[in-house]
């Protein structure tokens, strides 16, 4: 086999793979699912238990000093891990929680 004729093959097998990785469909994501919150000790937890991504706590309040709605949200946490917010000193009026994923 001629050089040239090696390094067309090559080629030609490279552009094969490489065509089947970009055209094969990646793993589904999906938001996370089956999430659950609570309040407990001055903080607002989250917790989700399905699907893929990440989530967030999210605490709704409203506050006469500050001249209306205040919205604290908690870290972004993986499925099974924990998003944890400190819930402020006015009152809490919704809590829920954010799904990215």
């Amino acid at each position: 086999m001629s050089l040239r004729r090696y390094f067309s093959v090559l080629a030609g097998s490279a552009a094969l793979c490489l065509g089947a990785t970009i055209l094969a469909p990646s793993p589904a994501m999906a938001a996370p699912t089956d999430c659950t919150t609570w309040m407990s000790g001055g903080y607002a937890y989250s917790k989700c238990t399905g699907g893929t991504g990440e989530h967030s706590v999210a605490i709704y309040a409203y506050s006469p000093y500050a001249g209306g709605p205040v919205l604290v949200t908690g870290n972004w946490a993986p499925v099974g891990g924990t998003s944890s917010a400190r819930i402020t000193a006015w009152g809490v009026e919704r809590i829920w929680v954010n799904k990215r994923g």
